[in-house]
């Protein structure tokens, strides 16, 4: 790598959308089933994660008006001076790593180092476990992309496995693969063996469009034009309690875990997908919520939904944004859950959320390489068109290991952008789903209240299909 690196279009976009109210910072903890000292996990960081460049890389030229800033890596780096260590004030529970989260959320990293950080948050974990919270700038990767990394910071690369297809071992997996191989082995989805080259269009996260078959799709040019269209003239949002004013303040929640058998059984019940089901359930827990602030729920919400363009086998330590967004309308108006399943999976076809993500991803490319004023041009011309972000990715498949320890549980929580103040983040691992929600306080201080009504979706769910 040289000196310095372009930022691409899209990270660089990225990077730029972020505003003290909307801060495009990506946020996640891992639990663990035992204490980390601080020397290990920095020890452990410095060993596996910085092996990535960008996290020991910082962006250069910032305040150039016409040439793109450059990634360039900082000298001397010191791992120390982006991780801390901290304990939650008594009594350690879900309530207060909740409210610490949240303070996490609010806080611009600084871009005068690499943007990344990390906490050893004592006393946090499973039983005497503790817990790691990581915030990673968007312009980094995406969630795939932190996926990736995820595979390279695990005690045994090749044995983590994802329900998606092969994906290429992390920087330097040779030196650090435990039992002393240097093969060049991959992590792989259920079923090692699986054709890296094989078209594969959806995942249990449904929001993955790779290969051959995206590539036909955007080829579409008549599909295309009228997709384009249909973005740049589509209704603005309803007004609801869940849009307004944005603030500095954010609030972190998630639910307790679903088992993803159960979630599959419900779409096999309705001839729909994992992620039909999840969506047709956060269009009931949207109900459920304006229901019980006394508004009248409107036909529809629409929330954005990022759609993955590069397949897992082609990605690498450069990491970056290789997704596009799809506007999603969720059918909150509609009481019968079948209904709402099936009008989600009516909606969210591959070839339109394709086109329409392959749209948006050109957009921030030409945003990302453009002086603010046409970026800002760009982004109002997508105001006031969702309620917020849902993002779906399917995670390890088994039980992974961090520095001995064993994960417990994982979660992590999407950032918002432009007027967006609601993030809704789903994530497998281990058999379960979970659901985190980030929210301005100033439209959900108590994120679970939405996490209680996603709840009581998924029970009436189960109790349909028994």
């Amino acid at each position: 790598m040289t000196d310095r690196e372009p930022v691409s279009g899209t990270d660089n976009a990225w990077r730029r959308i972020g505003t003290p109210e909307n801060l495009t910072t990506i946020t996640g903890v891992l639990w663990l089933d035992d204490a980390i000292g601080y020397d290990e996990l920095c020890d452990r960081l410095e060993e596996r994660l910085c092996r990535f460049d960008r996290f020991r890389q910082r962006v250069g030229g910032r305040g150039r008006t016409l040439r793109r800033p450059y990634w360039e890596a900082l000298e001397p780096f010191d791992v120390e001076t982006h991780v801390q260590h901290v304990a939650l004030p008594a009594p350690r529970d879900t309530a207060a790593l909740q409210r610490f989260v949240g303070g996490l959320m609010s806080r611009p990293l600084d871009e005068r180092r690499p943007l990344w950080e990390a906490y050893l948050v004592e006393g946090a974990g499973e039983g005497d476990g503790d817990a790691v919270a990581f915030r990673i700038n968007h312009s980094i990767g995406d969630g795939f992309a932190l996926l990736y990394v995820l595979l390279g910071l695990v005690d045994d690369p090749e044995a983590m496995e994802l329900p998606m297809g092969i994906v290429p071992e992390p920087p330097g997996a040779d030196e650090f693969r435990d039992d002393g191989r240097a093969d060049g082995g991959t992590a792989t989805a259920d079923g090692a063996g699986a054709d890296a080259d094989a078209d594969v269009e959806t995942d249990d996260s449904g929001l993955s469009l790779t290969g051959g078959g995206l590539r036909g799709t955007v080829g579409l040019a008549g599909t295309a034009l009228r997709t384009g269209w249909e973005l740049l003239t589509q209704d603005d949002e309803p007004a609801t309690s869940l849009r307004g004013e944005l603030g500095a303040a954010k609030r972190a929640g998630w639910t307790g875990p679903v088992d993803l058998a159960t979630v599959r059984a419900i779409g096999d019940e309705h001839d729909a997908t994992v992620n039909d089901v999840l969506l047709g359930a956060l269009a009931g827990a949207f109900r459920r919520v304006l229901s019980g602030r006394g508004e009248t729920p409107p036909d529809r919400i629409r929330v954005t939904v990022p759609v993955n363009l590069r397949p897992m086998a082609e990605r690498d330590g450069s990491l970056g944004n290789h997704f596009g967004l799809a506007f999603v309308p969720l059918p909150v108006g509609e009481p019968a859950l079948g209904d709402r399943i099936r009008a989600v999976r009516d909606h969210m076809s591959a070839e339109r959320a394709g086109v329409e993500a392959f749209l948006m991803y050109l957009t921030l490319t030409v945003g990302g390489r453009s002086p603010d004023a046409v970026l800002e041009w760009l982004l109002r011309r997508f105001e006031d068109r969702a309620t917020g972000v849902v993002t779906n990715v399917p995670g390890p498949t088994a039980p992974i290991s961090f520095a001995g320890r064993e994960v417990t549980d994982i979660m992590f929580w999407v950032p918002q952008a432009v007027d967006q103040g609601l993030g809704i983040s789903i994530l497998s691992y281990d058999g379960d789903v979970r659901v985190g929600i980030a929210a301005d306080a100033n439209l959900l201080d108590d994120p679970g209240e939405f996490a209680d009504a996603f709840r009581a979706e998924v029970d009436a769910l189960t109790d349909d299909l028994a």
